[in-house]
């Protein structure tokens, strides 16, 4: 019995990989919420400054665990149902896909491939993040709305691993630094990126999306408190506890961000 559960599961993702991302959203609804989500979320983050003109945000394929959907290369707040890709766990986009991605995709490729807890993975340049991962000052948790910042955020420095030249142009344009991302965020769900900006994760597109927006807020509160004196941060316990009390309510701003993006 086993085994014919894990056949029909193998084969039901190998229909899913042969179909197009249209002809999936119109077979299976998971997946057509889930796209239609997706969009949603490229207008919020932009809406909410956690990304600007090359920011993005990828889900994993709700019919198959083994690919992932994200926008071609294009603006997240003008991204449409139609700017949709599907690609693999090494980046590679499927059905013959030639149009341009994204070619950080590897960021998306690499933390969910190695993270099987999360779903959707987010990547921006927002300013107040930058500091963080310049100058050796820890980005933790100063109220419980960034409780999921844990005991800090880490820091990926790609000069530690760009071979053979350690002097890169700073993106994550392979399969390799998407990997030693993914590792550098290891079990935390929020990593920096030396010189360059951020990657939040999550189970679902909604608390990725709460996470990007209050990591960046943490950000300014806690860059503001410095100013004032020594600051106060969450200890591990309040962070945990936190954590575990207002993700149940991150329906509430995902409600008030949707609104001010949809279309009149």
């Amino acid at each position: 019995m086993k085994q014919c559960l894990i056949f029909f599961t193998f084969f039901l993702s190998a229909l899913a990989s042969a179909a197009s991302v249209q002809e999936q959203m119109a077979q299976n609804p998971a997946v057509k919420a889930a796209i239609e989500e997706l969009v949603i979320a490229n207008h919020i983050l932009y809406d909410q400054n956690a990304v600007d003109g090359y920011g993005h945000i990828s889900v994993r394929n709700p019919s198959n665990p083994n690919t992932f959907f994200l926008a071609r290369s294009i603006a997240p707040s003008v991204v449409t149902v139609d700017d949709i890709m599907e690609f693999d766990m090494d980046g590679k986009a499927l059905h013959g896909d030639t149009r341009v991605a994204y070619g950080e995709r590897y960021i998306h490729s690499g933390i969910l491939k190695n993270r099987p807890d999360l779903n959707s993975v987010i990547h921006g340049h927002a300013p107040p993040i930058l500091p963080y991962g310049l100058t050796g000052t820890t980005l933790k948790p100063v109220y419980h709305m960034s409780s999921f910042l844990g005991e800090g955020a880490p820091i990926f420095e790609i000069r530690n691993v760009a071979k053979p030249n350690p002097d890169t142009d700073m993106f994550i344009s392979s399969v390799d630094l998407g990997n030693a991302l993914s590792q550098s965020l290891g079990l935390q769900y929020f990593v920096l990126m030396r010189g360059h900006g951020y990657a939040a994760g999550a189970d679902s597109i909604r608390k990725a999306v709460f996470r990007a927006v209050y990591a960046i807020q943490n950000a300014s509160i806690q860059g503001e408190a410095m100013k004032m004196g020594q600051v106060q941060y969450l200890t591990p316990g309040e962070a945990a506890i936190a954590q575990e009390t207002i993700e149940k309510t991150i329906g509430r701003p995902w409600q008030l961000w949707s609104e001010r993006v949809k279309k009149p």
